[in-house]
This record gives structure tokens, C-alpha cells and sequence, in this order.
């Protein structure tokens, strides 16, 4: 029991910080004095946006787009007839932001999902997938934290001595409540890797243009954060049975089928996996959040789809698809390597580290905006030259070679990766590995070279 009320207290935050939550979560209900109280606490958790501020409601569409070029938050206010189902709602306001599901004083009722589909810029050039993983320093949940322990959080490697030595001070630091920050840690924030930052995709000797991603998005009233973003792989595929055969065909949400994924949807169920223990802990931080469970999502009973989100569309929007959801990469020939470029047969595939970050971040019912322009949905890359040009690794012996690198010096992302000592040089698994840690590797290899 005492455990229990010790979890209900998760993230409990001084008066100076629920001011925070008033100008970061329900910005409009505070009074100018209280606001000018907030910013100046929030400015210590978040640098401002390069921009000036001024009211969301009061942007032109060129200031809209200008600004979606480095924050695809800004997304859902654009109101261009390209970017929205024919017949459909063009574009939201800001209020439209808000999750109205949760008291409008919620903390966390200002959080929204942003699918940004858009995988190539207008002018028909590589867009490139570049992830931004969150800083702790940005999230409310750690602005009750000295900003130096928050560093430390931030930056030490887990099963470390320093790591060991940093939760010591956790206890010191923080008493009892400890234990949520430790959970996090423990279960979210020890599975994080390198942000994906790579231009093409490459599959079954096909190379494809990489920019699709899933945004995690704060709206304030006068400015828009972007708090995340992850590669994902949205649909390009379908399933034909044939008896027991089973064969895939490509099938794009563009066109006649646009009306598959919604404008506007809402994360109505968050789902949990296996391989984490789901305890007091993880109850009292999705009632913090409004809702959750630990059920487990599976593909035809057989495969687990883990953390997965059921995305539901708005009642609006009757043509679009009912089943889909987020979830961690699971299905082997649905590889992570082609994360950032459409892929999947519907539902939106992440990482390892996106799927679990997003289980913890996202509100119950948070809104899910997806927003992009048929002709930049997909492009697949005409090669002119040799396939060996777009690959990393160009025998089994230099894949091999990063093989027993990656598991020798990173046996944990390894082991996350599904990357083995030995196998094909060009599947998406090592591929994507590569990305995760090619500056290090390719210094280990400049490193072996001047040696010898």
C-alpha cells in the first residue's frame, strides 16, 4: 500500500512548476501576470523558437509553411486543399490542437501526434529521414529535477558504474519519489539509440526516397513545441491469400484509396508487450496520463505487435481505416531499415525506442493529425548507376565485419537490432544498424587502419 500511494504521487511538482503547466499545457486560461510568471520559468526548461512568437490563430499561411520547414508541428494549421483528403476538412486551428477528452486544466491536454507523410520536398527532391529524440530537459515531467541531474539522466549509459552511482543520487536527491524516475529509466529510456538520419531506404534491391515520420508536438498559445520525431513506415502494402499462400502488392493511400488514412484521429487504446513488467508503477502513470493498459496487441494471434496504439479515425472521416495503430517494427519482412519510407500494409511502424518513448508520452485519446500530398507520399529512386553506390557494406565480409563490431562493443543494441555475428550484408536490419553508429564505426575503422 505504502508503494502504492507512493506511485500516485508520480512526477508531484512545486507551485513554480504548475505555473509551467499553465502556459505550456491550458495556455489560455492564465491571466498576464501569471503568463509573464510562466515564461520566465519556462524559458529555463525550453530555448524559444528562432521565430517570433505571435498568437497561433494569427498566422498567414506562408508564416505556416515557413515554419513547418524546421517544426512539421505546424502541420495540421495549414490550409492547403494538396494536403487533405478531397471532400474533407482543409486544415485545423489552433484550438482544434487541444485534446478536449481531458479536463481543459489537464497537464498534458496539449499534446498532439503529427503523421507527416510528406516523404519528398515539392520540388521533387530526397526530403531524408532525421530523427529528433526528446530532451529531458524539455518535458515536464523532469522540471522539478535539478537541471545538472537532469543532464546526468540524460546522457549516462545504462549498467554503468556511473549509471549506478546516478540513481544513488536519485534517492538522495529525490526520497521516495525515486522510484517513477527510476522506472522510466529502466523501461523507456535504456532502450534509446541513435536518431535515424539517412536519405534513402533500400529493400529487395529497390532504393526509396526516406522522409515519413510521426511527430510529438506541444501547443502553447503563442508558439508550437516539437518535443520528438520518429522515423515510421506507413502503408505501401497489401496481402493477397491464395489457400496457404500469402503475397504482397503495393497499395498506396493516394488517389481513390486517400480516404485510408484520416485527417484527424484519436490514440483511443495504449497497449503493452512482453518484454517489460507492467506494475503499480506503469498504472499510476497512465492514470496520470488519462488512461492505458497492459493488454498485448497481436498480428493474426500469432505476432506480437508491441506498445501498440489504436489509432481511430474521427467519426468524420467514414471511408478511412478502423484497424490500424502504432507499434514497434515486429514483422521480419517489414524490416527496420526501411523506417522513414512507406512500407508497412497499414499500420505505422517505429523503432524499438520510439514505440516505448510514445506509449509513455502520449495522453489517453491524444489527436492524431495525418497530413500529406499524394505526389509526396512515395518515390522510388531510379538507379542509374550500381546498386553497391546506396549500400554501406558492399560483401558479406564487411558485414560481417560490422556484425561482430556491433556486437563486441554494443552487445545491448545488438541484441535490440536482431543483428547476429553472421548473415546477408544488404537486408534493412544491418542497414539501419549501420546508420545507428556509423560514426563510430567508420572512427573504429579509421582507428584499426592507422594501427596497422
Amino acid at each position: 500500500m505504502r508503494r502504492l500511494r507512493q506511485s500516485n504521487s508520480l512526477f508531484k511538482l512545486s507551485l513554480s512548476i504548475l505555473l509551467v503547466s499553465l502556459i505550456i499545457g491550458s495556455c489560455s486560461t492564465v491571466d498576464s501576470k501569471t503568463k509573464k510568471q510562466a515564461n520566465t520559468i519556462a524559458s529555463k526548461i525550453d530555448s524559444v523558437p528562432p521565430y517570433k512568437r505571435k498568437p497561433l490563430d494569427s498566422l498567414t499561411m506562408a508564416e505556416l509553411w515557413e515554419r513547418y520547414k524546421t517544426n512539421p508541428c505546424y502541420l495540421p494549421l495549414i490550409k492547403d486543399t494538396n494536403l487533405w483528403e478531397k471532400g474533407t476538412r482543409v486544415g485545423f486551428n489552433p484550438v482544434d490542437l487541444i485534446n478536449d477528452s481531458l479536463p481543459a486544466n489537464h497537464t498534458y491536454a496539449n499534446r498532439y501526434l503529427v503523421g507527416d507523410f510528406n516523404a519528398i520536398q515539392s520540388d521533387g527532391t530526397n526530403k531524408r529521414i532525421q530523427e529528433v529524440y526528446p530532451k529531458l530537459s524539455g518535458l515536464f515531467e523532469f522540471s522539478s529535477l535539478p537541471k545538472s541531474l537532469v543532464d546526468r539522466i540524460d546522457t549516462t549509459a545504462p549498467g554503468s558504474v556511473s549509471y549506478q552511482n546516478l540513481l544513488t543520487e536519485l534517492d538522495k536527491v529525490l526520497g521516495s519519489t525515486s522510484i517513477n524516475f527510476k522506472n522510466f529509466l529502466e523501461k523507456v529510456w535504456k532502450y534509446k539509440m541513435v536518431p535515424i538520419n539517412r536519405e534513402y531506404s533500400i529493400e529487395n534491391g529497390n532504393v526509396y526516397a526516406a522522409g515519413h515520420a510521426i511527430v510529438l508536438c506541444e501547443s502553447c498559445k503563442d508558439t508550437i513545441y516539437m518535443r520528438a520525431k520518429f522515423g515510421t513506415s506507413p502503408k505501401r502494402q497489401d496481402i493477397a491469400s491464395t489457400g496457404a499462400r500469402t503475397t504482397y502488392y503495393e497499395y498506396f493511400p493516394t488517389g481513390k484509396r486517400r480516404h485510408y488514412y484520416a485527417g484527424l484521429n484519436r490514440i483511443t487504446s495504449k497497449n503493452w508487450e512482453t518484454d517489460r513488467k507492467f506494475d503499480s508503477l506503469d498504472i499510476a502513470r497512465d492514470k496520470e496520463l488519462g488512461g492505458g493498459n497492459n493488454r498485448i496487441t497481436f498480428y493474426k494471434g500469432n505476432v506480437e505487435l508491441p506498445n501498440f496504439l489504436l489509432v481511430k479515425p474521427s467519426p468524420e472521416y467514414t471511408n478511412a481505416m478502423h484497424s490500424n495503430g502504432i507499434h514497434e517494427v515486429a514483422l521480419r519482412n517489414l524490416a527496420r531499415g526501411m523506417l522513414g519510407t512507406a512500407n508497412s500494409i497499414g499500420c505505422l511502424r517505429v523503432s524499438d525506442f520510439g514505440a516505448k518513448y510514445l506509449r509513455w508520452w502520449v495522453p489517453q485519446n491524444c489527436k492524431f493529425f495525418i497530413s500529406y500530398n499524394d505526389t509526396l507520399y512515395h518515390k522510388k529512386i531510379n538507379i542509374k548507376d550500381s546498386l553497391s553506390n546506396y549500400l554501406p557494406f558492399k560483401s558479406v565480409a564487411e558485414g560481417d565485419a560490422f556484425r561482430k563490431w556491433l556486437n563486441t562493443y554494443k552487445p545491448q543494441e545488438a541484441k535490440s537490432l536482431e543483428i547476429g555475428l553472421t548473415g546477408d550484408y544488404r537486408n534493412g536490419y544491418i542497414i539501419d544498424g549501420y546508420y545507428y553508429f556509423k560514426d563510430e564505426y567508420n572512427k573504429f575503422l579509421k582507428t584499426k587502419r592507422n594501427d596497422n
